[in-house]
């Protein structure tokens, strides 16, 4: 028998039942049990503007960063 989650083969000594009656390879895979899809999947869209929000937050810290030379004493990223 071979766990549901990472496809690894059961030892029936050491196998863990979760909530819903499967058997997993370990209390990590147990734990890891697949949820419905669709109440856990998060849309691109929220993904593509979350993603665009930390962009605007940052530009103006490369901006910063790219006007001053290399070595000075100004502050930037890293």
């Amino acid at each position: 028998m071979k766990c549901p989650n990472c496809r690894s083969v059961i030892n029936p000594d050491t196998a863990w039942k979760s909530s819903a009656s499967r058997f997993y390879c370990s209390e990590f895979c147990a734990d890891m049990e697949t949820q419905d899809a669709s109440s856990s999947q998060v849309s691109k869209d929220a993904i593509d503007r979350q993603y665009i929000e930390r962009l605007q937050r940052l530009l103006p810290y490369v901006r910063r960063g790219a006007a001053a030379p290399l070595g000075s004493d100004s502050a930037g990223i890293g």
